[in-house]
């Protein structure tokens, strides 16, 4: 009798103890809550997401087209196929403006969607891409420039080889930056006091969340020339991939002039780069 009340006394005593233990297990177990990047950590944590998802959207424009290159190897750089390629090319993201194919003479061959088939007939051998893509035969990206059809674009050109491996012409997809760059930049801006801008090294605006700045030459504008911070600041990015500089100009939708920082980085495709500045108040 003593032995079977012993167990049931050390039963009631280490019970709660061993509950008491796997309760303190479960709360280690429990990962701490990160605290808030604050600063100069956060602005470029800030930078770092829009970079890293511009970069991958570059990319997947780039595996489409080059997907439409190999199909076309088969189907041929016009006719009913032809078409179809385009068309699901042009229909991949909202910043696809067209897709078309043009021959070794740089002479339009077929066109998506439907408003780009003015193209078809054209000859494009007067665009320096053009020229490039069926001399060399490589796959390029231009800089930000005026389209046959009008408005601007950027343009991922990608060499065509039949299935003889021979070389057949190009297929080209023109897109609009900012159109691709904006829902990313306004996402990750959103609820933060920070904003962003892209450009060429050259200095030509390819994103702004002020509409009115995009597709401006930085050094070819009087406004800008008004603000020479602004001047040094394109220089710096211009020679530098990444970077950090302050200067002043008009807060964003107002006429106030403010101090400014920005940190920079850069996306790159076929040897094309874009620098990508998260800005903040001082």
């Amino acid at each position: 009798m003593n032995r079977y009340r012993n167990f049931f006394l050390i039963a009631v005593v280490t019970g709660p103890l061993l509950v008491a233990g796997c309760l303190q297990e479960q709360t280690a177990q429990i990962p701490p809550t990160p605290t808030p990047l604050a600063g100069h950590a956060a602005i470029k944590q800030a930078l770092g997401n829009v970079t890293g998802s511009v970069q991958s959207a570059l990319d997947r424009l780039d595996f489409t087209i080059s997907d439409a290159a190999g199909a076309l190897g088969t189907t041929g750089l016009s006719g009913p196929a032809a078409d179809a390629v385009l068309a699901k090319a042009a229909g991949s993201h909202p910043a696809v403006m067209n897709a078309i194919t043009y021959d070794q003479d740089g002479t339009v061959l077929a066109a998506e969607p439907g408003e780009a088939k003015v193209l078809v007939g054209q000859s494009l051998i007067g665009y320096a891409i053009v020229q490039k893509a069926v001399t060399e035969r490589e796959t390029l990206m231009s800089e930000l420039l005026l389209l046959a059809e009008g408005g601007d674009g950027v343009v991922i050109a990608h060499p065509v080889f039949s299935m003889d491996k021979e070389f057949a012409g190009v297929v080209s997809m023109a897109f609009s930056p900012d159109a691709l760059v904006r829902p990313i930049a306004d996402s990750t801006a959103s609820g933060t006091p920070y904003s962003f801008m892209v450009a060429q090294p050259g200095g030509r605006v390819l994103y702004d969340p002020d509409p009115e700045e995009v597709a401006r030459e930085t050094f070819n504008e009087t406004l800008y020339a008004e603000f020479p911070e602004i001047l040094d600041l394109a220089r710096n990015y211009a020679a530098h991939r990444t970077g950090y500089d302050t200067y002043s100009f008009h807060r964003t939708g107002s006429g106030e002039v403010v101090s400014k920082e920005t940190f920079w980085d850069t996306v790159e495709l076929h040897g094309t780069e874009w620098r990508v500045l998260v800005i903040g108040e001082r």
